[in-house]
């Protein structure tokens, strides 16, 4: 027994540090701080700067009805704030606790399922996680949905509790996770799935079940409830229109998934493992293997997990100290055209957690002074979008060429 248990440890030991070569090597280089960060951690940022608590968090961007959007929950956005006041608001330190705290919960997640079902079982797990093309490239920037991979682990901590010990309390615990969870993203849902199949199969408490998991689920998601009780249930209406009007022809990403039933999926996995006596090791390694390869044959690298070619961090703290070369400017905005959107949030976020605040998004008529980011073959004299024309004439101040076809341009208004 002392030898098995070695042996795991030795072996832990082993994929913790590949776990973290794999995506801790050139991390700066490689990590995405991009749109959505740059946004989200503006918002934070705002949040506490005016000392005015949110009930809502960032809208889903990629699901609206005439121009409705849809709000998930605030939690979001008080973990960024408290990771930011922690780090001084460096999104690199942000991303690398987020990283390291998600590792805890993938060990705790693995030692475990040992517990419960074996060494062979809680390897292949960890392992499958270990080299997860998926997990890499998302360890790599800070989401939301990055979230519901810690929250899932306790959801099946507690459904295990639940089975064993029959008692109010977890299944309180678990709808209250399941409420945390839906407001960090609304794929969170499917948590319901497990849920209700855990409630069929023991057959107990189903009146108790009915009454307190949807109360705590609420108190999960508080602040979003007090939104939509104040604003006529905006979010309800919305996602009720966005939901009736659904068409097959809408993609569903993957993360939708993954994020919320990947967890689950794993430890299905380990389950059924262990119900095999013979060759244990041998179907181990081949669905450590196949899920492997199946990740590197099909998942590429889209948007928004990989920020454009060369547009990386250090270059973007290298573009922050060519604006603030001589200080912090006046009356200046900063716009990027090596993406699709040219509001430059990431870089509008460096700028202002250095106290250098850039105009607003609506006001580039109002700018005397416009940075700009560029792909080379995309001068401002030829720009079509509304960022830079709305400058009007202007004179080139600097041009300097920061490699990989990226071009940073100070604009002065004529």
């Amino acid at each position: 027994m002392k030898n098995k248990r070695a042996i795991f440890v030795i072996l832990l030991i082993i994929l913790t540090g590949i776990y973290l070569f794999l995506r801790l090597y050139n991390f700066e280089e490689k990590a995405n701080y991009y749109l959505d960060q740059g946004l989200h951690l503006l918002e934070s940022y705002q949040m506490v700067d005016s000392q005015k608590i949110r009930l809502i968090g960032p809208m889903v961007t990629s699901k609206t009805f005439l121009d409705r959007g849809f709000f998930i929950g605030p939690q979001y956005y008080y973990v960024l704030a408290g990771l930011g006041l922690l780090t001084k608001w460096d999104p690199i330190l942000i991303d690398l606790i987020l990283l390291f705290l998600e590792l805890g919960f993938f060990l705790y997640f693995t030692n475990w399922i040992r517990n419960k079902y074996g060494t062979a079982e809680a390897l292949m797990v960890f392992s499958v996680i270990t080299f997860s093309k998926y997990f890499i490239m998302h360890s790599r920037f800070f989401w939301n949905p990055h979230f519901l991979l810690p929250l899932s682990i306790l959801m099946i901590f507690f459904l295990d509790k639940y089975i064993q010990k029959n008692k109010i309390l977890y299944l309180a615990i678990l709808g209250f996770l399941w409420g945390l969870s839906f407001g960090f993203h609304y794929s969170a849902v499917f948590f319901g799935i497990p849920l209700l199949i855990v409630l069929i199969k023991t057959k107990r408490i189903w009146k108790l079940a009915i009454l307190i998991v949807p109360l705590f689920f609420v108190l999960g998601d508080l602040p979003w409830f007090i939104f939509e009780i104040r604003h006529n249930f905006y979010n309800i209406k919305t996602l009720f229109e966005i939901v009736i009007r659904f068409s097959g022809s809408e993609r569903f990403e993957i993360y939708y998934f993954i994020h919320s039933l990947g967890v689950f999926a794993l430890f299905s996995l380990a389950w059924l493992l262990s119900k095999i006596n013979k060759y244990k090791i041998l179907v181990c390694l081949i669905l450590v293997l196949g899920l492997s390869w199946l990740q590197i044959k099909f998942i590429g690298n889209p948007s928004p997990l990989i920020h454009p070619v060369g547009w990386t961090y250090p270059i973007k703290k290298t573009v922050v100290n060519k604006i603030l070369i001589n200080g912090c400017p006046k009356n200046f905005n900063v716009a990027s055209t090596v993406s699709g959107d040219a509001r430059a949030y990431d870089l509008r976020f460096l700028l202002v957690s250095k106290g250098c605040l850039p105009m607003e998004v609506d006001e580039y008529p109002k700018a005397e002074i416009l940075f700009l980011v560029a792909p080379v073959n995309r001068p401002p004299e030829s720009e079509k979008v509304w960022e830079v024309l709305s400058l009007g004439k202007f004179k080139t101040i600097r041009q300097e060429n920061l490699g990989s076809g990226i071009v940073f341009y100070e604009l002065e208004k004529l």
